[in-house]
């Protein structure tokens, strides 16, 4: 018993508080530091892929019900959003069965979504772990301050190496909460975000179909 609490206060002696290897606190800022690069990165992404969807599904429109479907192409090409990658995947399919088009504009679906997902778990990942890491040294900082307790004994305990390790063990636990609450704000935020893509989507590719359809009804 005696060899595990002095192994565990020489253990948590490599985590305190007043070291400038502070493993703990630095792995909370490295995750912070991830975190928001992420968030900026696929903020930027989305906002590069979003696009006016009416204004878009308008020139679509008029171009497929006069025919022109190189023009549509043409426009999809120069829109350059995600919604226009995957209505351009549709209207290459123009000439083939409903569920040829269905099927193609879900695969290029599939894929964009998949590219505006990209790394947003890691956020979702540090939301859970961070305020792990915090516990662990708030575990590591009651270890110590034990271990002082012990190890002086009651008439030479050191009130401040005491508080500093009650003070590291407080530190640890907010820096944790502090990185992960924003994390799940922005994990959050992006996913909104995602969903309200997909719904355009599923919205605007159900209209390019039907376009399509009667386009080639009128045709044969």
């Amino acid at each position: 018993m005696d060899i595990n609490l002095s192994f565990c206060a020489i253990f948590a002696s490599f985590f305190n508080y007043g070291t400038n290897w502070n493993l703990i606190l630095f792995i909370i800022i490295g995750c912070s530091v991830v975190s928001f690069t992420i968030f900026i990165e696929r903020l930027m992404q989305l906002n590069r892929s979003e696009i006016d969807t009416n204004q878009f599904i308008i020139s679509m429109r008029k171009t497929i019900k006069e025919g022109n479907l190189v023009e549509a192409i043409h426009v999809c090409e120069q829109t350059r959003g995600t919604i226009a990658t995957i209505i351009k995947a549709g209207v290459l399919k123009h000439n083939r069965s409903k569920e040829q088009i269905e099927s193609a504009m879900e695969m290029a679906g599939l894929i964009e979504i998949a590219r505006l997902e990209k790394n947003a778990k890691i956020l979702s990942l540090i939301a859970h772990v961070a305020p792990l890491i915090g516990l662990l040294g708030t575990v590591l900082g009651f270890i110590q301050a034990f271990a002082e307790m012990r190890l002086s004994g009651l008439v030479d305990i050191s009130a401040s190496r005491i508080g500093e390790a009650m003070e590291y063990a407080l530190v640890t636990t907010a820096a944790g909460l502090v990185v992960a609450i924003p994390s799940v704000l922005a994990y959050n935020y992006i996913v909104s975000r995602i969903e309200g893509f997909v719904l355009e989507i599923q919205t605007s590719s159900v209209e390019i179909v039907e376009l399509l359809l009667e386009r080639e009804e009128e045709y044969t």
